[in-house]
């Protein structure tokens, strides 16, 4: 497969949408270039493919005849490379809207939902590699078994996370899709529930005609409603009338095992690596996307056994002394407390210490009582400053961590503020008991902390 265009240069490249980007469209055959401000083992990685990377923005730009320069939604309008694209009547794009002008021209396969994106993107990459298939996909975490977070293939389908945040999926018009969720969060984008579930159906709206959809048991019917007539329905989830379930689950210490069922046909069984019941649902999806777009179910299934999953997505690191360590992407209630309860089957009669970032202050005051109560679910929380993420300096909205900590106390768990993040390290390690399971919680840069951890356990 070949994109429409010979050259981008992709500004805030070392992103990890960006980065992955930049992967789909060298393995697409474009002349990629880019620049960041900050070095990174991202960065890095662009370069052994080929990708010429420079520090800093200057506004000086490569050839970009029939090309874009493809800017990250945190570049502004006076960017000195933007400027200079302007001037030289360059197309310049957002990222949301270069994806969705490259998927136009494929199969595209998008998976949206409030959480769960990344992981079961990567089951299903995993799931149509496994039959065979060979799809470009961008995926927003570092993947084990994949070449990195992006991937230009050789066919014309297209597998990518479709995000809500700021309406990005609008973008997208998918011929294959899933929703696996519709839960409360980006209260800077939406201000009431109806808000949210509007901008779900907007998306479903863009499903292209005679396209196949897989929607969870428990999306609202007016998103599903807002689907073209001829788009197919698949339904997953646990009742009896899901067209896509799992029956005969069985797990050993949080890995699970099932028979997928597909509108009552039995397909090979699935044995998981990767712990958590959330991971079965997640697993469903991705074969059901596989199997719509032409993947053999038995290899399809193989496919999902054998993955290993996402940095940050339930990875667990050992130190040289045999202690273990959690660390998880999750930052939404919904996501710490599927956690959690894994981390209770993993290690079941161990002790669990938290250490939390919260990511926004508007997320933390909206979701303040449901935090706690997710929380509450390990034996002892520690809970960092609030990651103020596209939030002004100052703009808290009169909520802190040590909120965060009365929620958890007030739902029956033990907490404490434990102010910047420097220095969280060693307060875990302080508050570590010996048959203690510690877990890193949180979307901002923790891998530090984590390695500190690590390293001292």
């Amino acid at each position: 497969m070949k994109a429409a265009i010979d050259r981008a240069h992709l500004v805030g490249i070392g992103g990890s949408g960006m980065s992955g980007l930049a992967h789909v469209l060298h393995g697409l055959g474009v002349q990629v270039s880019g620049s960041d401000l900050v070095e990174s083992a991202r960065l890095q990685g662009l370069r052994e493919q080929g990708i010429h990377v420079q520090l800093g923005h200057r506004p000086l730009l490569p050839d970009l005849t029939d090309g874009w320069l493809v800017r990250s939604a945190a570049i502004r309008d006076d960017n000195p490379e933007v400027v200079e694209a302007k001037k030289r009547r360059i197309p310049c794009l957002l990222y949301a809207e270069a994806l969705g002008t490259l998927s136009a021209g494929m199969r595209t396969v998008a998976i949206a939902g409030t959480h769960g994106k990344t992981s079961t993107t990567t089951l299903t990459v995993s799931a149509m590699r496994a039959a065979g298939l060979d799809p470009s996909y961008l995926i927003g975490g570092d993947v084990f078994d994949l070449e990195g977070n992006g991937h230009g293939g050789g066919s014309d389908l297209f597998v990518v996370e479709a995000c809500e945040f700021n309406r990005s999926f609008h973008a997208l018009r998918p011929t294959h899709a899933a929703i696996l969720n519709v839960d409360a969060d980006h209260f800077d984008c939406y201000g009431t529930a109806a808000e949210l579930e509007e901008s779900f159906a907007a998306y479903a709206s863009n499903m292209r005609h005679g396209g196949v959809m897989l929607v969870h048991e428990s999306v609202p019917d007016s998103v599903i409603e807002a689907l073209p007539g001829d788009v197919r329905i698949a339904r997953v989830g646990e009742g009896l009338f899901a067209d896509l379930r799992a029956v005969d689950i069985d797990h050993d210490h949080g890995r699970f095992e099932f028979t997928p069922s597909w509108e009552g046909e039995r397909l090979p069984r699935v044995k998981l690596g990767l712990p958590g019941s959330f991971q079965v649902v997640n697993a469903l999806f991705g074969l059901g996307l596989a199997i719509s777009t032409g993947a053999d179910a038995a290899a399809a299934c193989s496919g999902l056994s054998r993955c290993r999953g996402v940095a940050r997505r339930f990875q667990v690191w050992r130190s040289p002394q045999g202690r273990e360590l959690v660390d998880d992407y999750a930052h939404h209630p919904a996501a710490i407390r599927a956690v959690l309860r894994t981390v209770r089957k993993v290690w079941p009669g161990r002790r669990i210490l938290v250490a939390f970032q919260p990511h926004q202050h508007l997320r933390t005051l909206n979701l303040l009582s449901d935090f706690g109560a997710s929380l509450a679910l390990a034996d002892r929380c520690l809970i960092a400053d609030i990651y103020g993420a596209r939030e002004t300096a100052g703009e808290d909205h009169g909520v802190h961590a040590e909120d965060v900590a009365r929620a958890v106390r007030d739902a029956g768990g033990e907490a404490r503020a434990a102010g910047a993040l420097p220095g969280l390290g060693q307060r875990i390690l302080q508050e570590l008991g010996p048959d203690s399971v510690p877990v890193v919680l949180g979307a901002g840069e923790l891998d530090g902390v984590v390695q500190e951890v690590v390293r001292a356990l």
